[in-house]
C-alpha cells in the first residue's frame, strides 16, 4: 500500500507515483505501474540545516482545484524556503527567488500540465514567510475558487480574481494568523451560506531564540519542548473581510500542537464539526 505520506512526496516531488494499472502484472491480481505527471516539475526545498530547525521538518501542503473552471483539475504546491545556516536575524527564506515559489500548475486538455504561477501572480510570497500548507474554496461566492497558504510567518488569501490571476486580500480580508500555522480549511460552520476559515498552529516557535537539541550533534528537538498554541477560527462576514471569532467559539481556549484538520457532522444535528490532529496535547 501507498501511504499518503509517501504519495505527496512523491507528488510534490516530481517522481514516479504507482497508480492501479494491468492486474496480470502481480500474481495477486493488482498491478502498480509508475506514472509521471507531464509539465509537472515541482520540487519543494525545506533547506535542511546543521542546526536542525524544527520547521525545516514540515513537507509543503498540496491542492488539486479547478481555478479556471474549465472542467479540469489543476494542482497548487506550497514551497519551504531557504534556510541560512545558521540562520541569520531578521529571518529571510528567499521566496522571492524561483526556487522556492509555490507553484500552480494548470492542466491541459491532454493530461499535460503548464506551469502558470507567475501568469497567475502566485509567484510574489513574501520573504518572511516559510511555507506550509494550502486551503482552496469559493470564500465570496463568485464562481471561481480562491486559495489560501498557511506559513511560518503570515498567512496569505489570494483572491481568484477570475480571469487566471490571483490577488493578495490578506490585509483588507483580516486572515494572516501569524505564528506558525500548518493546516487550514473553508467550511460553513453557521449555515450562513458563507465559507469560514479553520487554521490550525503548531507550536509557540521563534527562530530568533531557537532551542536547540543534542549534544554531540544536533537533533530536532521533541515537540514537547515547545509552549503549545491555540487554533484559529475567521468567520466570513460576506464583504470580503473576516473577524477572529476563536475566542467566543471556545477555540482558543483549546491548545495543542495542531497539524492536520477535517469537517463532518458527526451526530447529525444539521453544523459541521471539527476534527483536529495534534502533535502531542
Amino acid at each position: 500500500m501507498l501511504t499518503r505520506r509517501c504519495f505527496l512526496s512523491a507528488l510534490a516531488s516530481g517522481a514516479a507515483v504507482p497508480t492501479r494499472a494491468d492486474t496480470k502484472s502481480t500474481p495477486g491480481g493488482m498491478g502498480l505501474h509508475a506514472v509521471r505527471l507531464p509539465g509537472v516539475d515541482f520540487i519543494h526545498r525545506n533547506s535542511p540545516t546543521s542546526q536542525k530547525y524544527l520547521i525545516e521538518t514540515m513537507c509543503g501542503g498540496v491542492a488539486l482545484l479547478d481555478y479556471n473552471n474549465d472542467g479540469l483539475l489543476d494542482i497548487f504546491f506550497v514551497n519551504g524556503g531557504r534556510l541560512d545556516d545558521p540562520v541569520k536575524m531578521p529571518a529571510r527564506f528567499a521566496r522571492s527567488d524561483p526556487l522556492y515559489w509555490n507553484r500552480l500548475y494548470q492542466q491541459n486538455k491532454d493530461g499535460s500540465f503548464t506551469d502558470v504561477t507567475q501568469r497567475a501572480g502566485l509567484h510574489r510570497e513574501s520573504d518572511t514567510n516559510y511555507g506550509m500548507g494550502v486551503a482552496t474554496g469559493d470564500y465570496d461566492n463568485d464562481g471561481f475558487t480562491d486559495i489560501y497558504v498557511t506559513n511560518y510567518g503570515r498567512n496569505v488569501l489570494y483572491h481568484n480574481n477570475g480571469d487566471g490571476t490571483f490577488t493578495d486580500v490578506t490585509a483588507r480580508a483580516g486572515v494572516a494568523a501569524g505564528g506558525w500555522s500548518v493546516s487550514a480549511g473553508f467550511f460553513d460552520y453557521d449555515n450562513d451560506g458563507k465559507l469560514d476559515l479553520f487554521v490550525t498552529r503548531y507550536l509557540e516557535y521563534d527562530l530568533a531564540h531557537p532551542v536547540l537539541c543534542g549534544s554531540a550533534f544536533r537533533t530536532y528537538c521533541p515537540p514537547a519542548r515547545f509552549p503549545k498554541t491555540s487554533n484559529v477560527l475567521y468567520h466570513n462576514n460576506g464583504d470580503g473581510t473576516f473577524r477572529d471569532v476563536s475566542k467566543e467559539a471556545g477555540i482558543a481556549e483549546l491548545n495543542g500542537a495542531g497539524m492536520g484538520l477535517a469537517f463532518g457532522d458527526y451526530d447529525g444535528d444539521g453544523f459541521p464539526d471539527v476534527f483536529v490532529a495534534n502533535d502531542r496535547m
